[in-house]
C-alpha cells in the first residue's frame, strides 16, 4: 500500500511541476528579432540586385529563428546577437 501511495504522490508532483519547469521563449529577444525582420523587409523593398537578395536571405534566417523560439526549440544566443547586429547595419 505504501508503494502505491509513494508512486501516486511522485506522479502527482511531477505532473504539477512540469508546467513550472517549462521555459517560455524570451519575449524581448523575439520582439527584437521581429523588429529586425520588418526593418530588413523595408530595406529589401528599397534595394535591388544582389544586396536585395542578401537582405531577403537575412530576413529569412531571422524568420526561422523566431519560429524556432516560438516553438520552444533552442537557438544559439550568439546567432541571435549576430542577426540583430547584421540587421542594424545591413550593408
Amino acid at each position: 500500500m505504501k508503494l502505491h501511495t509513494t508512486t501516486a504522490f511522485t506522479v502527482l508532483v511531477l505532473a504539477l511541476a512540469a508546467p513550472l519547469l517549462a521555459v517560455p521563449p524570451p519575449a524581448p529577444r523575439v520582439s527584437a528579432l521581429k523588429d529586425a525582420e520588418e526593418r530588413l523587409d523595408v530595406l529589401a523593398g528599397q534595394t535591388k540586385g544582389g544586396p536585395q537578395q542578401r537582405l531577403l536571405l537575412e530576413k529569412q534566417r531571422i524568420r526561422r529563428m523566431v519560429e524556432d523560439l516560438e516553438a520552444g526549440r533552442p537557438v544559439d544566443p550568439q546567432d541571435i546577437d549576430r542577426a540583430l547586429n547584421n540587421a542594424e547595419r545591413p550593408f
